[in-house]
C-alpha cells in the first residue's frame, strides 16, 4: 500500500492582503497548501492552529512585526520547527542585524521572481519546485 505524503503547509504572513494573497496563489497552484494571514498577531494564532511547515513572512507590519513573530513562533514547541524565511522589502542584512542567527532559516526579498522563490522552499523542505507551485 502506497502511503501519501502529506501536501506542504505554507503560511504566508503580510500585513499587505493583496500581496498576501498573491503569494498564497501562486504557490496554491501546485501542491502546497496554503494560507494567507494579514498581520503578526494573526500569524501567531493560525502558525499555533495550523503548524505550517513554512511561514513566509513579512518582516515590517504595524503593531506586530516579523521579527516579534519569529521569536513568538521558535519559542512555541507546536511552531519551533517551522521553516521560517523573511520575505521583505528590507535588504538582508538589514534583517540579519536586527534577528538572532536562529530565528529566520532563510531570506528572499520581495520582487524577486516568483521561480526564485519556489526554487528556495523546494530546498528548504527537500521538495522540488513543481511540489510547491505548478507555474515553476
Amino acid at each position: 500500500m502506497r502511503v501519501k505524503k502529506r501536501a506542504t503547509r505554507v503560511l504566508v504572513v503580510d500585513d499587505n492582503s493583496n500581496g498576501a494573497d498573491a503569494f498564497a496563489a501562486f504557490l496554491s497552484s501546485g501542491q502546497a497548501k496554503v494560507l494567507a494571514v494579514y498581520g503578526g498577531a494573526a500569524a501567531i494564532a493560525a502558525a499555533c492552529v495550523w503548524k505550517p511547515d513554512v511561514v513566509l513572512l513579512d518582516i515590517s507590519m504595524p503593531e506586530i512585526d516579523g521579527f516579534y513573530v519569529a521569536k513568538a513562533l521558535r519559542g512555541n514547541a507546536r511552531t519551533s520547527t517551522a521553516i521560517i524565511v523573511a520575505l521583505t522589502a528590507h535588504d538582508e542584512s538589514f534583517v540579519k542585524q536586527n534577528a538572532n542567527k536562529e530565528d529566520f532559516d532563510a531570506y528572499c526579498q520581495k520582487g524577486l521572481m516568483l521561480e526564485s522563490l519556489t526554487s528556495l522552499l523546494g530546498s528548504l523542505t527537500g521538495t522540488s519546485g513543481n511540489a510547491l507551485s505548478a507555474a515553476s
